[in-house]
């Protein structure tokens, strides 16, 4: 391995968190339909079952029963 002398300019902060955000596991960014966020979420697929059979009891969709669940949190 060789060694290798230090670069004459250093970059700047900004740089260095974009080369970083860049990454494959960098920082994502958040994408937005209007005001609400959207996101990706990995469920067992018997909890996804309960999910869709509440929701559907509800008249709501699986986003929104998602949504009421996570409101009532404390």
């Amino acid at each position: 391995m060789a060694i290798l002398r230090r670069p004459a300019v250093v970059p700047a902060q900004d740089d260095i968190n974009d080369f970083i955000a860049q990454a494959p596991d960098g920082k994502k960014a958040i994408k937005r339909t209007g005001k609400k966020s959207v996101i990706t979420v990995t469920i067992d697929p018997a909890v996804l079952a309960r999910l869709d059979d509440w929701a559907q009891g509800k008249g709501i969709s699986r986003a929104a029963a998602i949504a009421v669940a996570v409101a009532r949190l404390k």
